[in-house]
């Protein structure tokens, strides 16, 4: 069975039209009531199209995203594949709950590299979208081949996912993989002339970004350069608004402390320039793909341009991933991208780059610390999320502390205990979850039990941050004083 994925990019690139057919491919493509962008479609050896897959995505797409219908499709594809191979041979809508479980065995226990709980999870949310779709949408079974209960457990169901390995870094690991990781320096703060990585500059304000407002991978790579104003005069917080490129679509708003501020703005005005001077001509011969905005507002937060040869307006904080990674607008030395961070030709770094990024930068440290023989310890694993656990475990004790002790402090001076109203607004783990951009309570928690557990750590890690770097007590006194207001 062949399969492809929907894709105006690739129309745009690579379609020609064949001999005698008069189609202008890419406005079918855009037309209104197409299909949607990443949908899969499946093609049987006729090449017509192969059901009921197609049929199953084709409702799929209209409440999932791109990236999770390639998952699901790719799991689909495999659970076809097994069927076909069982003897006899059988489909997906014939299939019994003896095949599926031997489905589920063969996944958890006799393959080469057998499945994780977590992805096993992935395929049984395939199998049950689908067998709901077969039977309550397009009616083409009586009822799923497997009991389903109430509570959502089935024969299916296999392991339990492991619990949040909530890892996190002191400040002297994270000064050392900032320092030596991501800018190139050696122990002492000196050039390494063989460092060979790019843009230490922009990785490294990526970085600290990401530590110091507990923002997700694609929430800080996705960033506008007109959505993160230069340090102010005043020393003062800037705040960015998310909502679009947050997880679920989540609207947050996002703090940046000044002296995060003061290193992007070092990275700006040199390694950035230097990257749009350079990346002109490329973005030129790609004006057709690209948003190109014509009129910014930024009193009302809207961006006006060309999108697919419509004009299009947009909030700037409801504008998606894929758009602003297009967008570019025109300067005096042609078209300059308008994304924070930039890469090669303009593009925002992809968050394939961006892994690739930190992981070569955590084996330099560790290959440093060993050649050097550096007292500080780096993790054997290490992912860019773990700066965002950095952030929520400190932010977590520093809110704690601070409420505890003004409370104190009112109890002190004869005042009264809080009420139940304050305890529930200046609650640490609500003010953390909305920092955070968690939709439930539950995905918070976590850190909780986290800290529970290795609290003597935690006060260790807290005391040498605060005694580097006022950015976690500032943010939380700031926190703690918004909820009072």
């Amino acid at each position: 069975m062949d399969y492809f994925f929907a894709s105006c990019e690739k129309v745009r690139r690579y379609y020609e039209a064949p001999p005698g057919v008069d189609l202008d491919a890419l406005a079918y493509v855009q037309r209104p009531g197409a299909v949607k962008e990443g949908t899969p479609f499946f093609l049987g050896p006729d090449m017509r199209p192969a059901e009921p897959l197609c049929s199953f995505f084709l409702e799929l797409s209209k409440t999932v995203k791109a990236k999770s219908m390639q998952d699901y499709a790719y799991d689909a594809l495999d659970l076809v594949d097994f069927l076909e191979e069982l003897d006899p041979p059988t489909d997906l809508l014939s299939a019994t709950e003896d095949d599926l479980l031997a489905y589920r065995e063969d996944c958890t226990e006799l393959r080469e590299s057998p499945d994780m709980p977590a992805t096993w999870k992935r395929r049984r949310v395939t199998i049950n979208n689908f067998y709901h779709w077969a039977v309550h949408t397009a009616k083409l079974l009586d009822e799923a081949p497997y009991h389903r209960r109430a509570n959502g457990r089935d024969v299916l169901s296999w392991g339990a996912t492991n619990e949040l390995d909530v890892r996190h870094l002191t400040f002297r690991q994270w000064r050392f993989f900032k320092q030596v990781g991501l800018r190139g320096l050696l122990p002492d703060d000196r050039v390494d002339r063989a460092f060979r990585g790019r843009s230490p500059l922009r990785n490294s304000a990526a970085g600290e970004l990401a530590i110091t407002t507990g923002t997700r991978l694609r929430e800080f790579s996705c960033l506008l350069d007109i959505e993160v104003p230069a340090p102010r005069r005043d020393g003062s917080p800037a705040e960015v608004p998310l909502q679009a490129i947050a997880k679920y679509g989540l609207p947050r708003t996002v703090v940046i402390q000044d002296p995060t501020l003061r290193e992007i703005d070092m990275y700006r005005r040199t390694e950035r320039a230097a990257m749009v001077r350079a990346s002109a001509r490329a973005l030129s011969r790609r004006r057709e793909e690209l948003f190109v905005v014509t009129d910014i507002d930024l009193r009302r937060r809207k961006l006006t341009g060309i999108l697919d040869g419509r004009r299009r307006t947009f909030r700037i904080e409801a504008i998606p991933a894929e758009t602003r990674r297009r967008a570019v607008f025109e300067g005096d030395g042609g078209l300059e991208p308008m994304a924070l961070f930039v890469g090669r030709g303009g593009r925002m770094p992809t968050k394939q780059r961006w892994e690739q990024i930190f992981d070569e930068a955590h084996q330099r440290t560790l290959r440093i610390a060993e050649e050097y023989e550096c007292d500080v310890v780096m993790p054997e694993q290490m992912k860019i999320h773990d700066t965002r656990h950095t952030f929520a475990i400190y932010m977590l004790q520093m809110l704690t502390q601070l409420i505890l002790r003004e409370e104190a402090e009112r109890l002190r001076e004869g005042g009264h205990g809080a009420f139940l109203v304050d305890h529930i607004s200046r609650n640490p783990l609500l003010i953390l979850q909305s920092l955070l951009g968690h939709r439930r309570p539950r995905s918070t928690m976590r850190y909780l039990r986290y800290l529970r557990n290795t609290n003597a750590l935690v006060n260790k890690a807290i005391a040498e941050w605060n005694d580097q770097d006022k950015t976690y007590v500032d943010y939380a006194s700031a926190v703690v004083e918004r909820e009072v207001a």
